[in-house]
């Protein structure tokens, strides 16, 4: 586009002749307490880093300080996030990739003196300064410019030339009038514009004390920057990709939700990985999501969520046939194809405590290689796009002794696990039929554990009850799953006739914690279960089909 339909007026301040130029010398190398004579930058020690700063200001500078140790140029604008202000953040941010320098803004938490210290650490030589025309907005009226229709309605630009100032920095002055499309869809200039843009930055290095043009720079190498697109963003993300990083979007930050980013990302397999925006979660779960996108593997949803979907179940055991398991489970999950909540998911619940192994004289299961017993079946049921729940009962000891086993197995995804606290002996202490919360709680934190551990995407944890007290303290069970990494069901379990298993779901499901699921494993005395049976009200995750 021709560079008439935007006007930037650059205004070269306070420049001094070079003179004295000597012989060449070799490439000079910046001091830490010197002026910088090239860009360094340096990848995150860190695989991941999130950079999480709910303010515009603040998250540029983390990204600045994340990744540039040198730079003889920066730009600078002041801070903006409404609507009238796009195109100025957009010009900023193209000015930056441009000049493979970092955007900064003044604003916010991030005062004239925070920019002055982040020039000052950068070795500064010239600041470009991007303001709105005075010109065009003169009048009051809306110029499109992205500046405000009056000086009031619009922080003085006069911030970010004082930093410049203070810092001791010679300063290029980018005006900006009429909107130009290209610089907001295209993330550059017009290549006029960027050549007076290039000529007037070198004119003022060669004005700067040290008097010499910057040298070859450094750039990033297999670095990935995740961004989540919002108002105000544009700085950090221009100073990374200025930085030479490569940006993917991630709309809403959830990178588990993709297929598109989590196919990136496993492709990428990049050096570090970095996510702008708070969207992304804490900075431990954004490495966990990070790393499951990396081995690339999806749940039957289609995507590494557990929701949206129903789930309806058939059981399996070690001298079950595979391929007789998965064609069951995929022909009961189609009879439920009409239940509302996503996708139907055939589940397989294969029986885990007494898989192999021999019995003690408690009457408790000792496992001998349960991995090799059971794997096949799961193997068959994942091959099939199916989803998988480990049945596990509840001896004499704790829940987390019961699951450790098959901690092999659980290390796969798309692998859930079933408890069922109702099987629980008496300990010759606490009552038969009933475990804690707390041991309850620790199970969920062991599961979590193998999950986050090995980058797997979340895993179902199934909690079957006919009576909500078989989990001592179960209104704590919210906390519990309030982590990203499981979702828990209590399925209100299987009984006689049609009218005691209403009465079982009122009471299971009734008063259930917030984040809690319900699960439904209907009339045991129904000849054939069908999906008219189900209860709609609330509608269960887990559908025991058969």
């Amino acid at each position: 586009m021709p560079a008439r339909n935007v006007r930037f007026v650059l205004v070269v301040l306070g420049l001094v002749a070079l003179v004295g130029c000597g012989p060449a010398s070799p490439e000079p190398v910046p001091e830490p307490d010197g002026p910088a004579v090239h860009r360094v930058v340096d990848a995150p020690d860190a695989h991941t880093v999130l950079l999480d700063a709910a303010e515009p200001a603040e998250l540029a500078l983390t990204a600045s300080q994340q990744v540039y140790r040198r730079a003889p140029v920066v730009v600078l604008a002041a801070e903006t996030r409404d609507d009238d202000g796009a195109h100025l953040r957009a010009v900023h941010a193209a000015a930056a990739e441009e000049l493979e320098a970092p955007a900064l803004l003044v604003g916010g938490s991030v005062s004239e003196h925070g920019v002055t210290d982040e020039l000052e650490r950068l070795g500064a030589r010239v600041a470009v300064v991007v303001v709105p025309d005075p010109s065009s907005a003169a009048d009051g009226s809306d110029d499109g410019s992205g500046a405000a229709p009056s000086a009031s309605a619009t922080p003085a630009p006069a911030s970010a030339e004082s930093a410049a100032e203070a810092a001791g920095v010679e300063t290029v002055r980018l005006e900006v009038s009429d909107p130009l499309p290209s610089v907001e869809t295209e993330h550059s200039l017009p290549d006029d514009d960027a050549e007076r843009l290039r000529a007037d930055v070198d004119a003022a290095l060669a004005g700067a004390p040290t008097g010499a043009a910057p040298a070859e720079s450094s750039t990033l190498r297999e670095v990935l920057a995740l961004t989540d697109p919002q108002p105000g963003h544009e700085a950090a993300v221009a100073t990374l990709r200025a930085a030479g990083a490569v940006d993917h979007a991630v709309p809403g930050g959830d990178i588990a939700g993709s297929p598109e980013s989590i196919e990136r990302i496993d492709a990428a397999q990049a050096l570090a990985v970095i996510g702008v925006g708070p969207s992304f979660g804490t900075p431990a779960e954004f490495a966990w999501r990070v790393a499951t996108a990396e081995r690339g593997d999806l749940l039957p949803t289609g995507t590494q969520h557990l929701l949206p979907a129903r789930y309806v179940s058939v059981a399996g055991d070690r001298r079950s046939d595979p391929a007789d398991v998965v064609a069951e489970a995929a022909g009961t999950a189609e009879a439920y194809a009409g239940l509302d909540g996503g996708p139907v998911v055939p589940t397989v619940v294969v029986q885990a405590s007494a898989a192999a192994g021999h019995p003690t004289e408690d009457g408790d299961w000792v496992a001998e290689e349960p991995a090799a017993e059971l794997e096949p079946l799961i193997d068959a049921a994942r091959e099939a796009g199916q989803y998988v729940l480990l049945d596990v009962g509840a001896g004499t000891g704790a829940l987390v002794e019961e699951i450790e086993p098959y901690e092999d197995l659980l290390a796969r995804p798309g692998v859930g696990v079933a408890l069922h606290p109702e099987d629980r002996r008496s300990d010759g202490v606490n009552p038969p039929g009933q475990v804690s919360m707390a041991e309850l709680r620790d199970a969920i934190a062991y599961i979590e554990g193998v999950v986050t551990n090995h980058g797997l995407p979340p895993a179902m944890v199934v909690v079957h009850q006919t009576r909500p007290e078989s989990v001592v303290d179960r209104a704590q069970l919210g906390r519990a799953a309030a982590g990203a990494a499981v979702e828990v069901v209590v399925t209100a379990d299987r009984t006689g006739a049609m009218t005691a298993t209403d009465w079982v779901w009122g009471r299971v499901t009734d008063d259930l914690p917030d984040g809690v699921h319900p699960g439904w494993s209907g009339p045991s005395l129904v000849p054939y279960q069908t999906p008219d049976l189900v209860p709609t009200d609330p509608a269960p995750l887990l559908v025991a089909g058969s």
